[in-house]
C-alpha cells in the first residue's frame, strides 16, 4: 500500500485502472452537483469542507475479531491521521446547531501497511446508487420544491427522512457522536472465509460540551475534553444476518446482530488544519488493508472515484 498524503498524484494517475470508465463519470457528476448546490471553497474540499485533524492510536481490544480477519490492524499497533468535519459543502457552517459530521482517518501499523476509514453519523445512505445520488444532488441545487418532488418517487429518501428525523437532535460535539461505515465491507480470515459486516465508532467516553457554545467551539471543546483524559472510539463491528442487505448503502440492518468492540481509537492531539496535513489526505474508503475487502456495493467504486476527483481539484487550486 502507499501513503495517500504522499502520493496522492498517483491516486488520480491510476484511477481509470481501479474504477470502471462509468464510475468515473458518475464521479464527474457528483462533483459538479456538489459545487453547484454548495458553491466552491478554493482549496477546499467539495464536502466536508470544515474540520480539523486528528492523531493518535488505534488498538485491538477484543480478540474475537481474529476469528474473522487476519487484517494487520488487529494484530499491530498503529497510528492514525484523521479528519473530524462538518458534513456538507459550506465554508463554515455553525457549530451551535445540530448537524451530521463525519470522521475519517488513515491507519499505518508498526509494519507499514496501510488502511483507510471514512464515515459519517447517518445510519444509512438516502438512496442506494450513485446515480441516484447524483439526480438527488442536482435537485437540490434547484431548490425544496424539487427535492419534495424528487422524494415521492424515492422510497428510500423517504425512509430516510422518516427514520433521521425522529432521531435526538441534541447537540454534541464531534468527539461525543457515533459514525458509521454506512456501506458494508468483507472481514476475511486466514482460511479466505469472507464474513460481512457494517462497523461503527461509538465514544468510548462522555464526551460532552464543555464550553458556552458558540458558532465556532468544536476545536477548542475537545482540546478541553484531551486536557482531562482520554478523547476516543470503540470500533464496533457488526455482522450481517441472512437477509441483510450489504450492497444497498441505503438499507438498514435491523433487529439483533452478533457485534464485536474490535479496537479503540485513541485521540492524542488536535491540529487545525494548517497545521498538519490531514487537508490533503484522500481517505479512498478502498484502501485497505489485508484481511478486509470491499464488497461488490457500487457505491464504493463511486465514492473512490469522487475523492480521487475532489483531491485533485483542491490541490490543484
Amino acid at each position: 500500500m502507499f501513503k495517500t498524503h504522499l502520493a496522492v498524484a498517483i491516486c488520480v494517475a491510476f484511477l481509470p485502472i481501479t474504477a470502471k470508465a462509468d464510475a468515473f463519470e458518475t464521479a464527474e457528476n457528483a462533483m459538479q452537483a456538489f459545487e453547484d448546490v454548495f458553491g466552491v471553497t478554493t482549496g477546499k474540499r467539495r464536502n466536508h469542507t470544515k474540520g480539523y485533524c486528528i492523531t493518535g492510536t488505534f488498538q485491538r481490544v477484543d480478540d474475537q475479531i481474529l476469528n474473522y480477519s487476519n487484517s494487520p490492524i488487529f494484530t499491530e499497533s498503529a497510528t492514525f491521521l484523521g479528519r473530524v468535519s462538518h458534513k456538507g459543502g459550506k465554508s463554515n457552517p455553525s457549530d451551535d446547531v445540530f448537524g451530521d459530521y463525519g470522521l475519517a482517518f488513515e491507519l499505518e501499523t508498526a509494519s507499514g501497511d496501510i488502511h483507510i476509514m471514512n464515515m459519517n453519523t447517518e445510519d444509512f445512505f438516502p438512496v442506494p446508487t450513485a446515480e441516484e445520488f447524483v439526480a438527488l444532488m442536482q435537485t437540490k441545487a434547484q431548490g425544496a420544491e424539487a427535492v419534495a418532488t424528487f422524494a415521492q418517487n424515492s422510497p428510500e429518501l423517504r425512509a430516510h427522512k422518516a427514520h433521521h428525523s425522529v432521531r435526538d437532535k441534541t447537540l454534541r460535539p464531534y468527539e461525543g457522536a457515533t459514525y458509521n461505515s454506512i456501506n458494508s465491507f468483507y472481514l476475511v480470515d486466514d482460511a479466505d472465509t469472507r464474513t460481512a459486516v457494517r462497523w461503527s465508532f461509538v465514544p468510548a467516553g462522555e464526551y460532552d460540551i464543555v464550553l458556552d457554545i458558540s458558532p465556532s467551539f468544536f476545536f477548542e471543546n475537545i482540546q478541553e475534553n484531551l486536557s482531562k483524559g482520554e478523547v476516543a472510539w470503540d470500533m464496533i463491528v457488526t455482522i450481517a444476518n441472512p437477509g441483510d442487505d450489504i450492497l444497498n448503502p441505503a438499507s438498514l440492518w435491523e433487529g439483533d446482530h452478533t457485534q464485536i468492540t474490535a479496537a479503540r481509537l485513541v485521540v492524542e492531539t488536535a491540529l487545525h488544519e494548517e497545521d498538519s496535513t490531514c487537508g490533503e489526505m484522500n481517505f479512498d474508503p478502498l484502501v485497505l488493508s489485508d484481511g478486509f475487502e470491499p464488497t461488490e456495493d457500487p457505491m464504493l467504486e463511486a465514492r473512490s472515484a469522487v475523492y480521487a476527483i475532489g483531491v485533485s481539484r483542491r490541490l490543484s487550486e
